[in-house]
């Protein structure tokens, strides 16, 4: 049996403020109400049903920067039963067309700045309708898809809700990170949606005085998921724009008095490299969490030296991502400091295991993989029974990260299980050794992979960028690391770059890091 409820989100929040501000768009100067968000949502899902014959189960799809639109699709999909699947705007049109073939939506709704590669879909999928977002509604027009501004003129925004509902039918398809390859399509169901933000609203104590400035992408789970989902579900406020710009992000705190931030390390890092840094007034925020990937103690330190709440969180696609997160408001600066390199303690209705090889749990301070269950986790890879047999077991998601768990309950990332190398018989964990390599004041990112060795199996090799107008040999490196690592775990090589790869939330893209210093002359 089915519930009409399920997927309204937006008409029961509307119900409770109607006229309180929802989202306010930057780059446009718009202000939405939580009744507006509703009015669009009813108009997009009336249309889709009526004029595109959009069914249950359907797949709608969309190529864009963070928009309102975006939302939009979110509710409709919501309210029609329709699932709703975001792509990485970074991706080729070859790997956009490998996804759209396997995943088939009926509707993609793109931006403007995208259609070389949406012709490129064109000519090797089939999409029933496209629908195009463009900013200059006034301009010359480079194609015949239908604008969404004439979607947004229809006349029926009378109430839509799909009865036949349950609350394990998908929503949405997010798609993993694809550091190392193509992503996978997570299903996420309407049960881990609502699950995952009310494990934030509980866990974090969010209220409908609380906002946050979206700065990761909304194609992206923690886009979707921290804060956004959760801050609309309470009644607080978001805002947006299309691309992240570091100052500007300074200002919004600032001038907007945001409450919550949520990003990846780069994001930080280059909001504190910035001169207008210490100028900033950051008293309105409760908090700033890094995810995403390993955060040098140095760049905390900036925000502690300003009186601003630093501390980490942990999270994958399919198991939340709402996971861990150090309890900020419940620890002192010291108590921050002592555990900086901590990812936090379990969210609420997370269920969590640290287990060995045989899937028993250790001990404290023992390593083993994480594992996760609870209502929050996803539903399975979309078509793709394989993969979602090794990453779904008896209930428990298995992330692949080796973790640790201390006296007072804090856990720590180890590092990646297929990251961790062999080098003369000893397991080398390289998140320990990019740990160390931060230590050193010169540097600016690392990432460290392994390569071949005819003596050792493997050795470890630490990509490395300097700060601007710093300078450090490959010797002077080798020297510190001796002082601060056994010598197994010390990198046999060292090559400086200009720039790490990373993705779309800034993370560093370890397969490509790969391809191109993978290899030993």
């Amino acid at each position: 049996m089915g519930y009409g409820w399920v997927g309204n989100y937006s008409y029961f929040r509307q119900r409770i403020s109607p006229n309180k501000e929802a989202v306010y768009d930057l780059d446009n100067n718009l202000r939405y109400t939580f009744k507006d968000l509703d009015n669009r949502a009813n108009i997009l899902a009336n249309y889709m049903v009526n004029e595109m014959g959009i069914k249950k189960g359907d797949r709608v799809a969309y190529l864009s920067r963070n928009r309102v639109e975006l939302i939009d699709g979110y509710y409709a999909t919501g309210k029609t039963g329709t699932i709703f699947a975001p792509y990485n705007i970074r991706l080729s049109g070859k790997e956009l067309c490998q996804l759209i073939n396997n995943e088939t939506p009926k509707v993609l709704i793109y931006e403007d700045v995208f259609e070389e590669k949406v012709n490129e879909i064109k000519n090797n999928c089939k999409v029933d309708y496209y629908v195009v977002l463009r900013d200059d509604l006034k301009g010359p027009k480079s194609t015949k898809d239908m604008d969404y501004e004439n979607i947004m003129e229809y006349k029926d925004n009378s109430p839509a809700s799909c009865q036949d509902l349950d609350l394990e039918d998908i929503h949405l398809i997010i798609h993993t990170g694809g550091t190392t390859g193509i992503p996978k399509g997570a299903m996420i169901s309407h049960r881990a949606m609502l699950f995952n933000s009310v494990n934030e609203i509980i866990t974090w104590g969010l209220s409908h005085m609380d906002s946050a400035h979206i700065l990761l992408p909304l194609f992206h789970t923690g886009g979707w998921n921290l804060l956004t989902l959760p801050l609309l579900h309470v009644g607080g406020r978001i805002i947006i724009n299309e691309q992240f710009d570091p100052k500007l992000s300074l200002e919004v705190i600032e001038k907007e008095r945001t409450t919550f931030s949520f990003g990846a390390a780069t994001i930080y890092r280059m909001m504190a490299d910035l001169p207008e840094f210490d100028k900033t007034d950051f008293s309105s925020l409760r908090w700033v969490m890094a995810g995403a990937a390993p955060t040098p103690i140095n760049i905390m330190e900036k925000f502690w030296q300003k009186g601003v709440r630093f501390i980490l969180g942990y999270g994958m696609t399919e198991a939340g991502p709402n996971n861990l997160s150090a309890p900020a408001e419940f620890m002192t600066f010291d108590d921050m400091r002592e555990k900086h390199a901590s990812v936090g303690k379990p969210m609420y209705f997370t269920g969590v295991k640290i287990v060995d090889e045989n899937g028993n749990e250790v001990k404290e301070g023992e390593i083993g993989e994480l594992i996760w269950s609870g209502p929050q986790i996803f539903s399975g890879y979309w078509n793709n029974e394989e993969e979602t047999k090794k990453t779904l077991v008896d209930g428990w998601v298995h992330s692949g990260d080796m973790a640790m768990k201390d006296e007072d309950g804090f856990y720590y990332i180890v590092d990646r299980k297929k990251n961790m190398f062999i080098s003369g018989g000893e397991n080398v964990f390289p998140a320990e050794v990019e740990k160390a390599i931060y230590s050193i004041p010169q540097v600016h990112e690392v990432c460290v992979i392994s390569v071949p060795d005819e003596k050792w199996g493997e050795v470890g090799k630490a990509v490395i960028s300097l700060k601007p107008n710093m300078f450090i040999t490959e010797d002077e490196i080798i020297s510190k690391l001796k002082e601060l690592l056994a010598s197994y775990k010390v990198p046999k090589y060292i090559e400086f770059v200009d720039e790490i790869p990373k993705n779309n939330v800034g993370k560093i893209e370890l397969s490509k890091v790969k391809e191109l210093y993978g290899k030993i002359d």
